[in-house]
């Protein structure tokens, strides 16, 4: 990591376009009133749940300029994780991240359980509409997976606790109002 707290990578481990310079990505208006990070899991149950109590909320708040979502995702929980993460970054760089993130936790495999293969990211993918060669050759090459690992190193450091984890401008939030769509309503407008 650089003094300026970006990501230095070497020439051998390929960078993702669409991301923020911390390694997230941005769903919603970098001029939103306000900032909520979130880190989750592609395997992690909890996050899977956190997306069915309240995704639909957070696309309204998204939708209404109220709040920008940056989503930091974490491969703690091994390679299935990892081989996700890595077809999330392709996605991003094609602005198809938070469809293809939504189809991953609505087709969780059990975590360790050999899921989140290439052939399953592939049909996920398509269901999103990422079916174009560059997004297929990235799954199958693995292209972002060590950029992947390097980035939950850091994340790792911002988010000890586990997935889901948020923060909103800068603050914890308590994890309880993850999981309840009105109180994370009110905490986004309040």
């Amino acid at each position: 990591m650089g003094t300026d707290g970006t990501m230095n990578s070497s020439a051998t481990t390929p960078v993702p376009s669409g991301h923020t310079t911390e390694g997230g990505v941005l769903v919603g208006s970098d001029n939103a009133r306000r900032r909520l990070v979130v880190f989750e899991d592609p395997q992690c149950p909890y996050c899977r749940q956190f997306e069915e109590a309240s995704g639909d909320l957070l696309r309204r708040e998204v939708a209404a300029g109220a709040v920008a979502v940056e989503y930091r995702m974490r491969c703690f929980l091994g390679p299935e994780s990892v081989r996700a993460d890595n077809a999330l970054a392709l996605a991003a760089e094609t602005g198809r991240f938070d469809q293809l993130r939504r189809e991953l936790f609505a087709t969780q495999p059990p975590e360790h359980s050999g899921g989140f293969t290439a052939e399953d990211l592939l049909g996920l993918g398509r269901r999103v509409g990422l079916d174009d060669p560059d997004y297929v050759t990235g799954v199958r090459e693995g292209r972002y997976e060590a950029w992947v690992v390097e980035v939950d190193r850091r994340f790792q450091q911002q988010d000890p606790h586990g997935t889901p984890a948020a923060l909103l401008d800068g603050e914890p939030v308590d994890s309880s109002v993850l999981y309840d769509g009105q109180a994370l309503g009110d905490l986004l407008r309040g």
